[in-house]
């Protein structure tokens, strides 16, 4: 079978692969076919040089991936062969069967001790088909999209930092960065009713945030970002600012209104500077969120409901092209791209 694979730092490739065995894992285990599998931002981050995110040389990544169950283990029960199903890549110690650890033991999983992610640490779903612990398998409506259900697995990151806002008083909200998890970010603001603004640097992508119903978006290169943000809201600054970059803390201090409420999604190594009298004066609170706990539930909700249809935003292409997949997201010509596996 045809895979994407990790080579190594700054090389990405399409190869053949052996078809993966449920021998070769624990027999509470099945095998996946693939429908489709997302291109996350960590992807990209993997395949820089020098990565900007640890991974495993010679791992198939992918870990946003919509499959159907074709082979259970001996010990398998939680699922059948024909189940439509998504993964929740990241592995803690439940999904591992081991003794849960002290953050586990306080529901804190995604800080979990024994942090594992299928498609970054084993392999993942750019290939025909993947082995996944059953445990770590939701099941979801065979109506739903494959085009909407690639996009479970960021929008339940997403929750969990969504969640944490307090939403009843805001007036107008920021996203730094429209990627696939600024965008996200901005339809769930939008689902409130709250009038978003976006920010990028590519109008590709700021094209695609407009057509997905945001009020108004800042090409920073070419706008004043603090203009914008002041008429729109008629000087008060915003009341919600998500930076799905990274490193855009001090830019969102600046721009918060009072009370204001920061959401520090984006992983970055930049050291920003923030101006701390705004943020004491203003009583803004700032927050960080890292994957999400137990939100992949609601993410589905959301999605089979309709309340999100995000799947306008893809850009689907075969698995063997998806060196240049990668290439369109660095740029900025393509929000989310979809790799579909080769028959």
């Amino acid at each position: 079978m045809q895979a994407g694979v990790f080579a190594a730092p700054g090389q990405f490739i399409v190869e053949n692969r052996p078809e993966p065995s449920l021998d070769t894992v624990p027999s509470d285990w099945v095998k996946l076919e693939v429908e489709a599998c997302g291109v996350c931002g960590t992807d990209l981050q993997i395949v820089k040089d020098p990565p900007g995110h640890p991974a495993a040389p010679g791992v198939v990544l992918g870990h946003e991936l919509a499959a159907h169950v074709v082979e259970l283990g001996s010990e398998a029960n939680s699922v059948r062969e024909g189940d439509r199903v998504v993964l929740a890549p990241n592995l803690y110690c439940r999904e591992q069967n081991l003794e849960p650890c002290a953050q586990c033991l306080r529901g804190r999983t995604n800080h979990c001790a024994n942090f594992h992610t299928i498609g970054i640490h084993r392999d993942g779903g750019f290939a025909r088909y993947v082995l996944t612990p059953e445990k770590a398998l939701l099941s979801i409506a065979e109506d739903l999209s494959l085009g909407d259900a690639v996009w479970i697995e960021p929008l339940s990151c997403v929750l969990g930092g969504f969640n944490q806002f307090d939403v009843a008083d805001a007036g107008t909200a920021l996203v730094i960065g429209a990627g696939p998890i600024g965008v996200l970010h901005a339809l769930m603001l939008k689902s409130q009713g709250l009038p978003v603004m976006v920010a990028d640097l590519a109008d590709a992508r700021l094209e695609q945030a407009r057509d997905a119903g945001v009020d108004w978006t800042v090409n920073v290169n070419a706008e004043s970002l603090a203009d914008v943000v002041s008429d729109a809201t008629e000087g008060r600054g915003a009341d919600l600012i998500v930076d799905a970059v990274g490193g855009q803390l001090g830019t969102a201090v600046d721009l918060a209104a009072m009370m204001g409420q920061i959401c520090c999604f984006g992983l970055n190594s930049v050291t920003p500077i923030v101006n701390q009298s705004h943020l004491t004066e203003r009583e803004l609170r700032v927050f960080g969120t890292f994957v999400g706990v137990c939100t992949f539930p609601q993410a589905i909700q959301l999605l089979e409901g309709g309340l999100l249809q995000p799947s306008g935003l893809n850009l689907t292409m075969p698995l063997a092209d998806l060196a240049e997949g990668l290439d369109l997201c660095r740029t900025g010509a393509a929000v989310k791209v979809v790799a579909v596996p080769d028959a």
